[in-house]
């Protein structure tokens, strides 16, 4: 590599930085001798840099910065954690191995003009499957836009949108509050909307104009007997907004297994910290905040589920934090009944393990299903979304506002109307207006102008657009985008069915997979001709992948505008969508399927295959009537009537004859 300029900097002066776990004998081993910076344990306060670089070094470049990250969500956490640290012209950035579902650290140039002085750039992995970069600038650069370049680069996918305030963080731990914010890097106190004040940054946070928080530290909470742990040492009880957030970016559902090649594993106490143990051998052991990386997930994805032991714990802080990461990854987590001092892990979890524990999870459906809830649970309430929407609302600085999904709903059938918007009705914890396309007919058709009345009784934004027969599916959806108000936008279609959660879940996945569309897998058919739901196993879902159920599709309005909108076709402009964007370098992302049945019948639908096609290939579920997951909290009204087959299965009448049988069960389990 071509070394950088040397103007305004020390010659052959070294800042090396490490965090995470693993590094310290890497720092040891490669650069023996040289000062270390343990950003694990680094106070980012401007006092704490002012006694750690002293009065002579305050400011002036250094040649190279070294940063040891353990994984990505090491990373991430280095963000804010290099405040103050002095700028230089050379960077190297050794990167543990994580996930294989994350990309390569590639960065992009920030948009300013930084790093016009860019010299060199190399990108490769390293003997142990991490990564390792280096890059040259002619004059020094701050190290804090390098980082947040390279953590952005290796969850790849838009920028995340600000939650919340942007907040300047002082004290040791930083990073567990901003993973990759470079905004919370800041020391100055004009830049910040709020100031969180960690452990050894009290003072210095009460010195700030404007709103102040202070939270609890993982070693501020501490055992005082045996189940009961000291109070923050303010004297008050730590709540679920004093526990750092999970990074949702790396720890999140991505790669889950839909199967299960492993036994149980059990998190529990071991030599004085948190570890996960199975068949004997200890799979992650957990740092004493609480952290639970990308990379320890991924060691983790073969577990049937992990029982949680709620024995003693070296501090209730730190596994509150644990126990959130991993239900947030989709770990199907079970316990007893959890401790007063796990309050802050959130009630809808505490429900669920019990749940859990109680539930056949050895395979299939129920297993996804509980991985789901827990998910959910977990996101919504330990989130860094949603941690910083709470810490704004909780200081007055800033007002929680989620995005406002339009849904786009195209009928040309007046008789289905009712059942769409009944459909999308029943969406909850999520802002939402409907955007309806009439196609053929208009509002004043006895049918529309009832279930249209209904729809607005219930309190919803609704914008009708009425359109000629003649005009294709793809012209009528960019019509009704023109006529919507939000920025995220979702298709439904009007004889499918989606479970209440089905746009909430869709927003969740666009949060941490960054892309820019989301869609669900259609794993769950019904075949109104033969009644029989169709359970189609494909490849794992949460996963990038360009082929989503068409009636599912979320995306950004922004996406809608860069690649074009749909193409006017009648059929296929779903597809065609989504190879735009992908052809435009945009992401694509799948996840669960069972918020959605796709329904077919005989004839009528715009994707032109038979019931043939879904009961031909491997490995499909077939039952015979209405069999969706528990998760679409399916509605008796909608249900589908029971079919010959179904009503000559039901208990008192006369079984079925076995040509019938064969004819609609064929060679799939029942």
């Amino acid at each position: 590599m071509r070394s950088g300029g040397k103007r305004g900097t020390r010659e052959r002066s070294v800042f090396l930085c490490r965090i995470g776990e693993g590094t310290e004998k890497e720092a040891a081993r490669s650069f023996p001798g040289a000062r270390v910076v343990n950003l694990d344990t680094r106070n980012v306060g401007r006092r704490g840099i002012a006694r750690e670089l002293g009065e002579e070094e305050r400011g002036e470049p250094v040649e190279l910065m070294v940063l040891l990250a353990g994984s990505p969500t090491d990373l991430r956490r280095s963000v804010p954690a290099v405040a103050g640290i002095p700028c230089a012209a050379r960077f190297r950035v050794v990167l543990g191995g994580g996930s294989d579902q994350l990309p390569p650290p590639v960065p992009v140039a920030p948009g300013s003009d930084a790093w016009q002085g860019l010299l060199d750039l190399s990108v490769h992995r390293t003997s142990t499957g991490g990564w390792s970069v280096e890059l040259a600038f002619l004059d020094p650069v701050e190290p804090s836009g390098v980082l947040a370049a390279l953590s952005q680069a290796v969850v790849g996918g838009r920028r995340q949108p600000v939650a919340g305030p942007v907040g300047r963080l002082v004290g040791v731990g930083p990073g567990s509050w901003g993973p990759g914010d470079a905004l919370a890097n800041t020391t100055r106190k004009a830049d910040t909307d709020l100031c969180i004040g960690a452990c050894g940054g009290e003072a210095e946070a009460a010195d700030t104009d404007g709103a102040v928080l202070h939270r609890v530290d993982h070693a501020d909470v501490r055992w005082a007997g045996y189940g009961r742990p000291n109070v923050s040492r303010a004297g008050v009880p730590f709540s679920e907004h004093d526990v750092p957030p999970v990074d949702e970016r790396v720890v999140n559902p991505i790669g889950f297994k839909n199967t299960s090649r492993g036994g149980r594993g059990q998190l529990l106490m071991r030599d004085g910290r948190l570890a996960l143990v199975a068949g004997g051998s200890e799979l992650l052991r957990v740092a004493d905040d609480g952290t639970v990386t990308d990379a320890q997930i991924a060691r983790i994805r073969h577990l049937r589920q992990v029982d949680v032991d709620w024995g003693a714990h070296s501090g209730p802080l730190a596994a509150v934090r644990a126990v959130a990461s991993l239900a947030a990854a989709g770990i199907p987590l079970t316990g007893g009944a959890p401790p007063a001092w796990s309050q802050s892990l959130g009630t809808r979890i505490h429900t669920l393990l019990s749940e859990g524990r109680s539930a056949d999870l050895s395979e299939g459906l129920p297993r996804i299903e509980h991985s789901i809830r827990l998910r959910r649970a977990a996101l919504l309430t330990h989130g860094a979304h949603a941690r910083w929407a709470a810490l704004g609302a909780e200081a007055g600085v800033h007002a929680e506002m989620e995005d406002e999904v339009s849904v786009l709903l195209v009928t040309r059938r007046p008789e289905m109307l009712g059942f769409a918007l009944r459909q999308v009705a029943r969406q909850r914890s999520v802002r939402m207006e409907l955007v309806v396309v009439l196609h053929g007919f208009d509002r004043d058709h006895p049918a529309a102008r009832r279930e249209l009345e209904w729809f607005r009784s219930c309190g919803h934004a609704l914008t009708v657009v009425e359109a000629p027969t003649l005009l294709p599916l793809g012209s009528l959806l960019n019509r009704a985008v023109h006529r919507a108000h939000g920025t995220v936008l979702a298709k439904m279609d009007d004889d499918d069915w989606y479970g209440p959660d089905h746009l909430a879940d869709l927003l969740l996945a666009r949060r941490y997979s960054g892309a820019d569309v989301v869609g669900n897998a259609a794993e769950f058919v019904y075949l109104q001709e033969l009644d029989l739901t169709i359970r189609r196993i494909q490849q794992d879902h949460e996963r990038v992948s360009a082929h989503v159920g068409g009636g599912t599709l979320l995306f950004d309005r922004r996406i809608w505008e860069e690649v074009g909108g749909f193409r006017p076709l009648s059929c296929g402009e779903d597809s065609a969508l989504l190879g735009a964007v992908v052809r435009a370098g945009g992401r694509v992302y799948r996840t669960h399927g069972c918020n959605y049945v796709l329904r077919r019948k005989g004839r009528g639908h715009t994707w032109g295959v038979g019931a043939g096609h879904f009961l031909s290939g491997p490995e499909k579920f077939q039952h015979i009537g209405w069999q969706p997951s528990a998760l679409l909290e399916s509605d008796p009204r909608d249900r589908p009537a029971p079919g010959r087959i179904a009503r000559a299965l039901a208990p008192g009448s006369a079984p079925a004859s076995n040509r019938d049988q064969q004819q609609f069960v064929g060679g799939g389990s029942t």
